[in-house]
């Protein structure tokens, strides 16, 4: 069943503009138009908690304070910047985004959604979010908290998907005004956030529980309706770290994978668990006689989630007396004190931060 329009609707949003008026956090990110910031705070908070992003924000903006410094770094300036903040598409598209609109649009954002989402990167919500807030455009945002709070006020019996997106994006735009669509979006998300929270929701600090269908039925705790869990899947990663005269391999991984353009140590990928004495021989045949100069090192495995993936890894240390007059082209040696500069994924990270030692620390 459709919900159609009512006189109700103007007073909805004018409860909520007032209630975001005085208990909106103060984030960086608000109180300005500008697109560049806008986007940077948008892109970063689509997988991110508002905590560990707002540390990110700072830390982008004071390395690339603007769009055209944006595009005139290089690919592994941006993931640097980025690194252990994950999904890294998000600072390759970034990175493209910028060069496009610095290189083709004469360092102007599209002012329109749109002309927005045909940037890399920028999908429905993100171009949404930044032509409501940076330009006045009347066009309603769909993320996480935006479907719950809706599917809560309209009592929509729809789980996230092409129809329930549908249904919750129409009554939306029924309610966002055209005078203030960037706050009335903000007031939405922020409501999602501190009051309209999944399971147990603050409903007596709602300033629209007497709209809300779902308080009204007692359906609070079961809307909106849950989607299928995703599938999560195993894999196993076996790093071999080679370390001769203070130099240490590695390699950057290809762009048809997790953490793409990101460096890391020579790895073996499996399809199932192995021992550790079959990945070095395995590894062997890559480098002839690691195992016979020293004993290599060898980690337990480390468990390593992600949000739709196990990664379950190990470290082999090898630590050679010369280095092979052949390696993979594929491979760079690079001094030990050098890989500051190098952006990796943060398993590698968070193990290197762990065994500082092993690493020339």
């Amino acid at each position: 069943m459709k919900h159609k329009a009512t006189d109700t609707d103007p007073e909805i949003s004018s409860a909520l503009l007032a209630w975001y008026g005085r208990s909106r956090r103060d984030l960086p990110w608000r109180g300005t138009n500008d697109p560049y910031r806008v986007w940077v705070s948008e892109i970063i908070l689509q997988q991110t908690r508002v905590v560990q992003g707002t540390a990110y924000y700072h830390r982008f903006l004071e390395r690339f304070p603007t769009v055209e410094a944006l595009a005139a770094a290089s690919v592994d300036e941006v993931m640097k910047v980025w690194e252990g903040l994950g999904y890294y598409s998000r600072a390759r598209n970034m990175h493209a985004a910028a060069r496009t609109v610095v290189h083709d649009l004469g360092g102007h954002f599209p002012e329109d959604a749109a002309g927005l989402r045909r940037l890399k990167g920028i999908g429905p919500y993100t171009a949404a979010a930044i032509a409501s807030i940076a330009y006045g455009e009347a066009v309603p945002v769909l993320d996480g908290n935006v479907f719950r709070v809706i599917a809560r006020l309209f009592a929509i019996r729809l789980p996230r998907g092409s129809a329930g997106d549908r249904e919750v994006t129409r009554l939306t735009r029924q309610l966002i005004p055209a005078d203030a669509p960037g706050d009335f979006n903000q007031a939405l998300m922020e409501l999602g956030a501190l009051v309209c929270t999944p399971g147990d929701p603050l409903c007596d600090d709602c300033p629209v529980r007497g709209y809300c269908l779902a308080y009204k039925e007692g359906w609070t705790r079961q809307l909106p309706i849950a989607s299928a869990p995703p599938k999560v899947e195993k894999r196993y990663f076996h790093y071999l770290v080679v370390t001769c005269d203070k130099e240490i391999l590695v390699t950057r991984r290809d762009r048809r994978d997790i953490w793409q353009l990101l460096w890391e140590f020579p790895a073996l990928e499996m399809q199932k668990e192995i021992s550790p004495e079959k990945v070095l021989r395995l590894f062997e045949k890559e480098i002839p006689g690691i195992t016979g100069e020293e004993a290599p090192v060898i980690s337990p495995v480390i468990r390593h989630q992600l949000t739709h993936r196990t990664i379950l890894a190990r470290f082999y240390h090898v630590h050679l007396r010369e280095w092979p007059e052949a390696l993979k082209k594929e491979w760079a040696k690079i001094p030990l004190d050098k890989m500051d500069g190098l952006a990796f994924s943060r398993l590698i990270t968070a193990y290197m931060e762990s065994h500082p030692q092993r690493f020339g620390s």
